[in-house]
C-alpha cells in the first residue's frame, strides 16, 4: 500500500481516548508509537522508518482487547505526521488482510496485493 505524506485520512483520528496514553520517539530515523492503558498495559504500537523522501511503516498492531477504539488510526496518524516532519513525502507498507481496512480508512491505497508463504523446517 502507499500514500503521499502527510496522509489525508478519510477518517481523522480524534484525541487519545480516555484511559490511554500514547508516547512517540525517534531514534536513528525510526519513529515508534506506543499506546498503553492507564496502568501501563500494552494496547497498540507501530513504527515508521524514513529513508530520504520515502518512509516505510512496520509492525502496526492493536491488542485484541483494545480494538475498535481508534487506537490504530491514532498510531498511524502519529507515525505519518512524524515522517512528514522528517521530510518524507511518500509512504509504503505491506498490509495483512486484517489490517487493510485500517490503512484504507487512514488514506492508504493498494498498489498490488501481497502473498506470503510459510516454509516448514521439516524437509518431509
Amino acid at each position: 500500500m502507499s500514500a503521499p505524506l502527510p496522509v489525508a485520512p478519510t477518517r481523522a483520528p480524534g484525541p487519545v481516548p480516555e484511559g490511554y496514553r500514547m508516547d512517540t520517539w525517534t531514534r536513528d530515523g525510526v519513529t515508534r508509537a506506543l499506546v498503553r492503558t492507564a496502568d501501563g498495559a500494552f494496547a497498540a504500537r507501530g513504527q515508521i522508518a524514513v529513508t530520504g523522501h520515502s518512509a516505510v511503516v512496520d509492525q502496526v498492531e492493536t491488542d485484541q482487547a483494545h480494538q475498535r477504539r481508534g487506537l490504530g488510526r491514532l498510531v498511524m496518524h502519529g507515525l505519518t505526521e512524524a515522517a512528514a516532519a522528517q521530510g518524507a513525502t511518500a509512504g509504503v507498507l505491506g498490509a495483512t488482510p486484517e489490517g487493510r481496512a485500517l490503512y484504507e480508512t487512514t488514506g492508504w491505497r493498494v498498489l498490488a496485493p501481497l502473498t506470503s508463504a510459510v516454509r516448514s523446517s521439516d524437509p518431509h
